[in-house]
């Protein structure tokens, strides 16, 4: 069974989107900060097919993260993916290596500086928790 969990405004919007036709209420864009109002109240889940299921759940603002080692973080970044090759060494964590792929893409806008962040904020949580375990 596969889970596509969303993590940003807009969630109902995209589910809507993804089966063509309006299965689930959208909320209004705010005129003073241009962000989603969060109008979904409780966890509904959709199947997509029989395998893969959307949950739409209420706005939040964190998560944990608890199955993936810090190593493989950028595994789960599809669009850091094409510029890892890029980078100087094997095993590059992204975060403080020099001649680094990722951190050159987002210097030159290529990759998104706040998805850049929130990946070494994520990361940064993982090898926290990891360094507890041990």
């Amino acid at each position: 069974m596969h889970f596509l969990v969303i993590l940003a405004f807009g969630k109902s919007t995209i589910i809507n989107a993804l089966f063509n036709k309006e299965i689930t209420k959208e909320g209004e864009i705010s005129t003073k900060n241009k962000k989603g109002k969060n109008t979904t109240t409780d966890v509904k889940i959709y199947e997509l097919d029989e395998k893969t299921y959307i949950a739409d759940t209420p706005g939040f603002s964190s998560f944990e993260i608890t199955e993936i080692e810090s190593n493989n973080l950028d595994k789960y970044y599809i669009d850091l993916k094409d510029y890892i090759e890029n980078c100087e060494f094997v095993g590059c964590t992204h975060i403080k290596e020099q001649n680094c792929g990722i951190k050159t893409m987002v210097a030159k806008g290529k990759i998104d500086n706040g998805r850049y962040e929130r990946f070494c904020k994520i990361y940064n949580e993982l090898k926290e928790k990891e360094a507890r375990r041990w």
